[in-house]
């Protein structure tokens, strides 16, 4: 990586200078006509990076935009002395006070790649990419992401959620269905009804190096919706293996997947075949994300279910400032059966736009809309099923209230199918109160 000049050099070369054991530091006065914030100015200008910090530390600013230059001050000081996890607090706290900052998100960005956080580092410096940034520090972003994905081994990932809502069996609402122009009652089972889940997931991979641009891709995860109502149970893990190609903008990587499924308590079916996936960054602002999956279905007991299901999803992602990020996402899918009217073909498509607001508030709204075409007649409604759905969904969450690295968020989502057989047809209306890592 070739030296950089001017202001990306206190952007993103500052060295740590020296191990530093942190202690209380004592009272300390400023000189005669001077303020704290002054002192520890001229202080940092000398040098004399504890003694700043000292009088930083106890300064009590005029008003915010000096609070935000006290801030920014500790959390370069604390970066060169060695202290990258304090300064990211520092940081956090202005990005919570002026999300549009970026060059306080670009040392954000570095700190948490020097404390080991590449997925938040890689995020933080993604968005940086939405600004007008200097050519030779977009190249060191590039340079920054770059070596994210090639020390990368380990990633792990947990998720915790209450999600109470209205329909979680995606049941229709209708009392009765026709059959042959003759009615039938649908008893209470068969019909809607709400309930509280709890959603649990957890996911690890390891991707150690074969050759200098070659890796392994082994990853497991697992999901468990979990009700009150234990036929409504819907638990699910799968595993990868395979082999990733690391490029100077992206990756390519590939293998197969094996999965495993229970719904109410019961075996439902096991799934074998290859997946693929790919990602590249167009621009610096813009990445493509390409995912394949060919799976064999094979069911406990539905056996008219069985058959291949061929999935692809692209996904567009583009910071358009360093507050917003859009993301596009197609989807195509391919379900085979036994039963001609059990297969179908889908077409979706959704967007999700996040906005980061001053006061560390984030919202983020993902429409979704899809089109499933079923292949043969229903047996008993003598027709082809056509399903049109509609998700709505919004999530907010204050990015200053944080344990541990996770945040809380709550959330809302309407979902609702439209079908030519009214069985199939329904309504849902969902909450969520869970926590996160991402963002």
């Amino acid at each position: 990586m070739s030296p950089i000049t001017g202001a990306a050099v206190a952007i993103l070369f500052l060295v740590a200078t020296a191990a530093y054991a942190e202690t209380s530091p004592p009272a300390v006065k400023a000189p005669p006509g001077l303020t704290d914030m002054q002192t520890g100015r001229l202080l940092l200008r000398a040098g004399r990076l504890e003694h700043a910090r000292a009088f930083l530390l106890q300064a009590r600013p005029s008003g915010e935009e000096e609070e935000v230059e006290r801030l920014f001050l500790l959390g370069r000081i604390e970066m060169r002395l060695g202290l990258p996890r304090r300064a990211i607090e520092r940081f956090e706290a202005i990005l919570v006070l002026r999300p549009g900052l970026t060059r306080v998100r670009l040392e954000l960005a570095r700190a948490y790649y020097l404390t080991g956080s590449d997925d938040k580092a890689r995020y933080h410096f993604g968005l940086t990419t939405g600004d007008s940034l200097p050519s030779s520090v977009e190249a060191t972003v590039d340079e920054f992401l770059r070596r994210i994905d090639a020390r990368k081994r380990w990633s792990v990932s947990v998720s915790a959620a209450i999600l109470p809502e209205s329909n979680p069996a995606r049941r229709t609402e209708s009392q009765e269905v026709r059959i042959g122009n003759v009615p039938f009652r649908l008893d209470d089972d068969a019909r809607s009804s709400s309930g509280v889940g709890t959603l649990l997931g957890a996911g690890a991979s390891f991707s150690p190096a074969i050759a200098d641009d070659l890796r392994a891709a082994l990853a497991a995860s697992t999901a468990a919706k979990l009700y009150e109502r234990s036929d409504w149970n819907d638990i699910s893990v799968s595993g990868d293996i395979g082999l990733a190609r690391l490029a100077d903008r992206g990756s390519l990587s590939g293998g197969l997947r094996l999965g495993r499924r229970w719904l109410g308590g019961e075996p439902d079916h096991r799934s074998l075949g290859p997946w693929a996936r790919a990602g590249w960054r167009l621009f610096a602002s813009t990445r493509l994300d390409l995912d394949f999956s060919a799976l064999d279905r094979s069911h406990d007991t539905r056996r008219f279910l069985d058959g291949w299901r061929i999935a692809v999803r692209p996904r567009l992602r583009h910071v358009l400032d360093v507050r917003t990020l859009i993301e596009i996402e197609p989807d195509f899918e391919i379900a085979r059966a036994r039963t001609a009217h059990n297969a179908s073909r889908r077409l979706g498509f959704g967007a999700t736009v996040t906005r980061a607001f001053e006061g560390g508030f984030s919202l983020s709204v993902s429409p979704a809309v899809h089109l499933r075409r079923f292949d043969g007649r229903h047996p008993l409604f003598a027709k082809r099923r056509l399903d049109r759905g509609l998700r709505v969904g919004v999530r907010a969450l204050h990015r200053s209230v944080q344990y541990a690295g996770f945040a809380p968020y709550i959330g809302y989502s309407y979902e609702r199918n439209g079908s030519n057989i009214a069985l199939y047809e329904y309504r849902n209306h969902g909450a969520a109160f869970g926590v996160t890592r991402s963002f």
